[in-house]
């Protein structure tokens, strides 16, 4: 009997043992929850609104989910610049111990549902001393396991019209040993991560007034990323461009099946941004360029790449960029009653090395392409430069071999107003220059070449000058033992024009000097 009524005492000491921390498990839920509520309520700055509709917290497990979330964040000029529409925050596995001993917010998870992130971009002009005063005073080092974001949207809005500038749906990401403390907070990359994946499709990107890019997915792996599907467009086609423009511009149709960087990585070194990356490949690329040269001229100077490279504001390095089965179409309209002439180059395959703009790095960048000139002629091109090089001094070589010259009529009739015959069965040229001049030396293996002018109106053959051409065009008959005739190569070049101009004024040079001149190597003769 007495045993009996001592398991009683000891089942009513454990049911009221139960009940009380039922009781104060239910008041720390509801303490918890209200003091999450009041401080979202009463502790954010006054230019952070948030609203949410409802509150679940579990104090055993140790989350707190907030359901249906929008926040409205302003600058302290009350001017709105972000929106963050959310299904659900929630905060998985908190440490309480970590909290209230070790000065440390510790959580295993962060899963945020179907964010819808709107931004405004900031003005031309920005008020710097604002910018200072944005410090953000953080007290306790957070730690988070991973982040997951769900099916999100990216919008940047132009604050003059309302109108997007970058647009990206579908958007997943997992971010795995977060961590921010009081000093990384307020630096320019304010957490420290162990690794992230990324994907995002629909990537649309307003280039300004003439152009757009768009990408329909992008994917980070473990630092690897890849694109599909890059197109950069003209907004206008030819015509209606040309109605837009006061003077030239191109109209550009760039098409990439497939853009792949390995090991991207990034950084910041005495407040300069660096990014650095593995091997890179574009993949069956398809590029179309249009000039309307009947426009004014742009005398914009242009800067060499060597130069471009050298002063973008941040540093990059990328070891080398693999471009396999490539096409390009260039054409120009320089009169209105023909059609544009086009230059093709198919089955482009390149490789560029070294694309770097660190200044303790020696290696030349270099450029080394194939291709087939209008679809049937094997060309070359060999190119390199050193972009520390202030003068921006470069070296160019090339060949062309078994061409028709009849394949370039199209372009010769419409931007030259001449034709040409014959076979160039070889030719080689080497260049070095820098930016204000060029040297080089050509040779030419060729038979039966010969040029017709053509009348102004291009409606037939002007007999006079091409008569007065042929005297003074050798055919190819004229040559050294082995068949080649010499021509030498200068240039002065335009500053206004870009380098593949520059290219062409030397490789023209080189044409009249072989075909018009004596033909004679100069080198072997001194």
């Amino acid at each position: 009997m007495h045993a009996s009524r001592t398991v009683k005492i000891i089942l009513r000491i454990i049911s009221v043992c139960l009940v009380l921390m039922a009781v104060i498990v239910l008041g720390c839920q509801l303490m918890a929850k209200k003091s999450i509520a009041n401080y979202l309520d009463t502790k954010l700055p006054p230019h952070i609104q948030l609203d949410y509709k409802d509150i679940d917290v579990n104090v055993l497990m140790g989350t707190a989910k907030l359901h249906t979330i929008k926040l409205d964040i302003g600058k302290r000029d009350s001017v709105r610049h972000t929106a963050v529409q959310i299904e659900a925050l929630e905060v998985v596995g908190l440490g309480y111990w970590h909290f209230l001993v070790n000065n440390k917010v510790q959580v295993e998870n962060l899963n945020i549902e179907t964010p819808k992130f709107t931004h405004y971009l900031k003005e031309q002009q920005t008020d710097t001393a604002q910018e200072d005063n944005d410090h953000i005073a953080l007290l306790k080092t957070i730690q988070i396991g991973k982040i997951k974001v769900s099916n999100g949207a990216i919008t940047l809005l132009k604050r003059d019209s309302d109108s997007t500038a970058m647009k990206l749906d579908s958007v997943h990401i997992e971010i795995e040993d977060v961590k921010t403390d009081v000093e990384l907070i307020n630096s320019k990359i304010p957490v420290t991560y162990a690794s992230l994946n990324f994907t995002g499709e629909s990537l649309y990107v307003d280039l300004g007034a003439y152009e757009v890019l768009s990408i329909a997915k992008v994917d980070v792996n473990e630092g690897n990323l890849s694109v599909s599907d890059l197109k950069l467009k003209s907004k206008y086609n030819k015509t209606e461009l040309s109605w837009h423009l006061h003077k030239e511009h191109d109209y550009i149709n760039l098409e990439i099946p497939k853009v792949h960087f390995k090991a991207i990585d990034f950084g910041y070194k005495n407040e300069k941004l660096w990014v650095r990356t593995g091997p890179a490949k574009l993949t069956g690329p398809n590029l179309e360029m249009y000039r309307d040269k009947l426009l004014p001229d742009d005398w914009v100077r242009k800067k060499l790449y060597s130069k471009a490279l050298r002063e973008l504001p941040i540093q990059i390095e990328v070891p080398e960029i693999a471009i396999e089965d490539g096409h390009i179409v260039y054409s120009e309209r320089v009169n209105r009653k023909t059609e544009p002439g086009k230059i093709v180059f198919a089955k482009v395959d390149a490789k560029i090395l070294n694309v770097q703009n660190l200044s303790d790095k020696k290696e030349d960048t270099q450029v080394k392409a194939k291709a087939l000139l209008m679809n049937q002629a094997p060309i070359t091109l060999n190119w390199s430069f050193d972009v520390q090089k202030e003068s921006d001094a470069f070296t160019a070589s090339g060949t062309v071999k078994n061409f028709n010259s009849k394949g370039l009529n199209s372009f010769l009739d419409s931007n030259l107003r001449v034709r040409a015959e014959g076979e160039v069965q070889e030719l080689y040229f080497t260049i070095s220059g820098d930016a204000k001049s060029s040297v080089g030396d050509m040779k030419m293996k060729y038979e039966d070449f010969e040029f017709s002018v053509l009348k102004k109106d291009r409606s037939g053959i002007n007999k006079l000058l091409t008569t007065i051409g042929k005297i003074f065009v050798n055919d190819g008959s004229n040559t050294d033992e082995s068949g080649y005739r010499y021509g030498g190569i200068t240039a002065e070049r335009d500053p206004t024009k870009s380098f593949f101009n520059y290219l062409w004024l030397n490789v023209s040079s080189g044409l009249t000097s072989t075909i018009l001149g004596n033909g004679e190597n100069e080198r072997r003769k001194k």
